[in-house]
């Protein structure tokens, strides 16, 4: 465990004491706190100027209850192979979420030093390999408009974002989210090589979105206190603390709530000069 894992578990040790009456109190099919029901956040988020959180988290509320298995949280399992009612590709767009910094600031690190690394070479390999491109001939890659075929077909590397120090609109809609890049442009096999290395890869586009988990699977997680008037990371009077276990006891008792994940559409940037990897 890590110290930030800690910490984030005695704070919400702390709160669940001082706080309103908790969710696993709830009587009514409508509430989940005394004072305060958690089905009311996507309409505080709302006045927040929230849209996006408020989109993502009514569709989990209207959803029906489903728990993300491992393999989907992990993204080991193909997405391609995933029913699309449990995978969100509308909501979110790279326009919006360009326009927080840190999101911005990860586009430029992955693009600036994640590029060509050791592990983006060895993951490009592995997916143009899965997907049968690496070939005896010169073949198109990342020539998709679908963003589950392009991170399963053209993937390349990733970085995660963290929160913000407030609650703003992009920890409402994600909190922290996982930013993922994938290439376009073509592979072509090389000449035998002492290297390892098989084919060459030029790439004429980078591709920056996100594939995330909309779960509140992990324990001790807070999620800010919420009220009526709006939402803060600190206690406060008139606002309840909410945290992961609130939404699994609310689709305990109400059978309703289901986990999905999150892909973004696609920003592009295409490339004054190709870059040529060798993998």
């Amino acid at each position: 465990m890590s110290i930030s894992e800690a910490l984030r578990g005695t704070y919400a040790n702390v709160m669940r004491v001082v706080s309103t009456e908790a969710a696993t109190l709830a009587q009514s099919n409508e509430a989940c706190f005394k004072d305060f029901q958690l089905v009311e956040i996507p309409d505080v988020m709302s006045r927040m100027n929230a849209a996006v959180g408020a989109a993502l988290m009514k569709r989990w509320f209207n959803s029906p209850p489903f728990v993300l298995p491992p393999s989907w949280k992990s993204g080991t399992v193909d997405f391609r192979a995933v029913s699309r009612k449990n995978i969100d590709t509308a909501i979110l767009k790279m326009s919006w979420l360009a326009g927080f910094a840190r999101a911005a600031q990860a586009m430029s690190l992955l693009e600036l030093q994640r590029t060509q690394t050791p592990a983006a070479e060895r993951e490009l390999k592995r997916v143009l390999m899965r997907s049968g491109l690496l070939t005896g001939a010169r073949r198109a890659i990342g020539n998709t408009n679908d963003v589950v075929a392009l991170h399963e077909t053209a993937h390349l590397n990733m970085i995660s974002v963290g929160f913000s120090n407030s609650t703003d609109a992009l920890d409402c809609a994600l909190g922290s989210f996982t930013l993922h890049m994938a290439v376009s442009g073509f592979v072509q096999p090389l000449p035998k090589r002492g290297d390892g290395c098989s084919h060459q890869v030029e790439v004429h586009a980078l591709h920056f979105y996100v594939r995330d988990n909309y779960d509140f699977t992990a324990d001790d997680e807070p999620l800010g206190h919420w009220g009526r008037e709006g939402a803060s990371t600190l206690y406060s009077t008139g606002k309840v603390f909410v945290e992961n276990r609130s939404f699994r006891e609310w689709r305990r008792q109400h059978a309703r709530g289901g986990d999905f994940v999150v892909f973004s559409d696609i920003l592009t940037k295409s490339l004054a000069k190709p870059l040529i990897m060798r993998i």
